[in-house]
């Protein structure tokens, strides 16, 4: 698991294009560290398809907006907006290995570290450091960020790798946290 370099957050434009099907349903979608995600992987694919493997993973990423200059309650210019992710936390398990697919299902559990969400913060750290920054520098971006519009968000990813094409990926979002939902 390592962080991943900050990046312009780009939609996939291909998304729109719902040929094939994996479907990501899980038991509840609240979650606190240390507990066990439960659930499964559906295929609904129009033919037959040899891919390389199946995988479900559970991904956390710091959404960074940046750019608006706010004078008072006023905000002034959005041309200069930019959305920076950084991936914090990623893990994943296969569920099969190259076959050919078509309609299967898979049931999974992954389980939550109970330390993700102090680990998931010192990773976004350590991507900033490998980006050149000084602690003073850091101190000055996680001040911003806590002022400014950062979230996290998690998500549970199935991927279907498929050689030589665009693999089929769809995820469900979840709320992780500390408090009990």
């Amino acid at each position: 698991m390592s962080p991943s370099v900050g990046r312009t957050y780009v939609p996939n434009p291909l998304s729109f294009f719902k040929k094939d099907q994996i479907d990501v349903k899980l038991q509840k979608y609240a979650y606190t560290p240390g507990e066990t995600i439960k659930g499964s992987v559906g295929l609904k694919l129009k033919r037959p398809l040899n891919a390389k493997k199946l995988m479900v993973g559970l991904i956390g990423l710091r959404i960074v907006h940046q750019g608006n200059i706010a004078i008072g309650p006023v905000r002034v210019g959005n041309q200069g907006q930019q959305t920076q992710v950084y991936t914090i936390y990623h893990f994943e398990i296969p569920l099969d290995e190259e076959a050919v697919y078509f309609h299967e299902f898979y049931p999974f559990e992954i389980q939550i570290p109970a330390d993700i969400l102090q680990s998931a913060q010192q990773n976004f750290n350590s991507t900033l450091t490998g980006l050149g920054k000084t602690l003073s520098e850091i101190a000055q971006v996680m001040n911003q960020l806590s002022m400014s519009g950062s979230r996290v968000e998690w998500s549970v990813e199935a991927r279907l790798q498929i050689p030589l094409k665009i693999d089929i990926v769809n995820s469900q979002k979840i709320v992780l946290s500390d408090q009990k939902q």
